[in-house]
């Protein structure tokens, strides 16, 4: 009887939406179908066990009156757990040809700052990484700092030296445990003369552990790996044919980019150290993780798929071939609704990843 009369009430509701929906067609109006709202997901466990040493964010220190919000930002990485932080300046160039590099006032923390807030994150607690990069004022079309072509090498690579060599001696007095001598200089990396200068130079200011942040396709190509401490590089290779892939498929194609990685650091004798490692918001971040100015419809749950891949596949390696990986980005202030973001705060993607980084 219960189900009889539970029938006809279904059916009844049926009924009354279907002539609702008349009614209204014949009003010229089309009907309303109402959103079902979907529950939050549940969070996402992976096991604890094996994970790498050294697991933080990256931070770039590219505002100039940022101070106080970097000092919450570090804060708040200690509060969840993160006992790493990568924190990433720059130096400018006017273009590919130029030959000399300075800071610029308009677009970074000043020095002094910066020095203060290194020595801030080692008040509480954190091991920092020091990361200084080269950025171009004046860039058309695929220019990068990957393609700079300077009129005379040797005077960049005093300047460039110069620079570098100012910034090792920050660490050393900031407490800082790894020194980056570069990032993504691919058409430098053949004078391996000039580097093994410019990493001599750097060790007699800088007594903590070195890398140099090489591109993800070119990693294979530095031929001063065996005068650094970690195999450095990003990471952001296309792990997807289409925008929402399964989980298991993105990590079926992390395997042999693993392989590939752990075998280099077999023959060099290095173990390997992700220096950045990434994914915006966007629904193309999987199949185009390196675009920073990528178009599409903002989709966090592609975001989450790529961040749960990760941390499951880059678990239970030897310590002596993989050191660990930072985040790109935390960046204070960060929501959801900025579009192409890389920062995690508000995304569904930053339980997992802080699950991960606090190991706990």
């Amino acid at each position: 009887m219960t189900n009889s009369w539970l029938k006809l009430g279904v059916g009844g509701a049926l009924l009354c939406g279907l002539l609702l929906a008349l009614m209204l067609l014949a009003m010229g109006r089309e009907p309303q179908v109402p959103i079902r709202q979907l529950p939050p997901p549940p969070p996402l466990k992976f096991p604890l066990s094996h994970l790498p040493a050294i697991r933080g964010f990256c931070m770039l220190l590219d505002n100039p009156k940022g101070y106080a919000a970097y000092r919450r930002a570090l804060r708040r990485l200690h509060q969840m757990g993160c006992r790493w932080v990568d924190v990433v300046i720059n130096a400018r160039q006017q273009n590919i040809k130029a030959m000399r590099m300075t800071f610029l006032k308009s677009a970074t923390l000043s020095p002094p700052r910066i020095r203060k807030l290194l020595r801030y994150a080692h008040q509480l607690g954190l091991r920092t990484m020091l990361m200084p990069i080269v950025l171009l004022d004046h860039a058309t079309g695929d220019q990068w700092r990957g393609a700079i072509h300077p009129t005379n090498w040797p005077e960049w690579f005093a300047s460039y030296r110069r620079y570098i060599v100012t910034i090792a001696g920050w660490a050393q007095r900031c407490h800082v445990a790894i020194f980056s001598v570069g990032s993504e200089l691919i058409s430098s990396e053949k004078f391996t003369g000039q580097w093994d200068r410019l990493i001599a130079a750097v060790r007699r200011v800088y007594h903590g552990k070195l890398t140099y942040s090489a591109n993800w396709d070119h990693y294979t190509r530095v031929g001063f790996w065996h005068r650094l401490d970690y195999i450095g590089m990003n990471s952001y290779y296309d792990l997807a044919r289409r925008n929402q892939p399964p989980v298991q498929h993105v990590m079926a194609r992390w395997i042999p980019i693993m392989a590939r990685m752990m075998r280099f650091s077999q023959t060099v004798g290095k173990p390997v150290l992700i220096t950045e490692i990434g994914w915006d918001n966007l629904q193309n971040t999987l199949r185009k993780p390196w675009d920073y100015v990528g178009v599409g419809k903002i989709d966090p749950q592609v975001q989450l798929i790529a961040y749960e891949a990760f941390v499951r596949v880059w678990r239970d390696l030897p310590v002596k071939h993989f050191a660990g990986a930072f985040i790109w980005e935390w960046y204070p202030g960060s929501k959801p609704t900025d579009y192409g973001s890389y920062s995690l705060q508000g995304e569904p993607a930053l339980n997992l990843v802080e699950h991960w980084i606090s190991g706990r």
